[in-house]
């Protein structure tokens, strides 16, 4: 009796599994191939002001269409990792949890040095902020969040520009891509 009741379910889960396949590749779009995305290169390093564990790596900073400025950071805690905030030695910290604060919106932007003029974030016509960023979070170790916010692009003369993310130190000399 056990044997007929587990050989019905098993004959319905491969019907089932039969039917789930034939239906998805029916509704399948063709993928185009694509080549595999590079590593994201870290243009610059920051490290927390209440803590050296939490540090700030600047992804990108690109001109991208509508005459708009794209950067892009994460925010990582390297409590526990090898070289996280000693000094470049293999000494790691105890790995803990960081809380990343909130902050004042006016702490995030940029400034063109050619120009020595300060740019904020890009609003909607809601006046929401174009970004996302996550703040009033607590990080576990080796944990990490992807941030970005839409910015006026500076002059096309401008090809650096020094960056300010709420809590580190000032992203100096950042190269704009085009």
């Amino acid at each position: 009796m056990i044997r007929a009741r587990v050989s019905c379910v098993v004959a319905m889960l491969a019907g089932v599994a039969v039917f789930a396949t034939a239906a998805a590749a029916q509704n399948t779009p063709p993928q185009i191939a694509q080549a595999p995305a590079a590593a994201a290169a870290v243009l610059a390093t920051a490290q927390f002001s209440q803590d050296p564990d939490l540090r700030c790596d600047l992804l990108e900073v690109k001109r991208i269409s509508g005459g708009a400025l794209l950067i892009r950071w994460r925010i990582i805690n390297a409590a526990g990792q090898p070289n996280a905030s000693a000094g470049g030695f293999a000494n790691p910290t105890q790995a803990k949890t960081i809380r990343y604060p909130d902050f004042q919106w006016e702490q995030l932007y940029y400034i063109d040095p050619a120009e020595n003029k300060k740019y904020l974030p890009l609003t909607d016509s809601a006046n929401n902020r174009i970004l996302e960023m996550f703040w009033n979070i607590d990080l576990a170790p080796g944990q990490q969040r992807l941030n970005w916010a839409k910015f006026p692009a500076p002059p096309a003369g401008s090809t650096k520009i020094s960056i300010s993310i709420p809590n580190f130190s000032p992203f100096e000399d950042a190269p704009v891509a085009q």
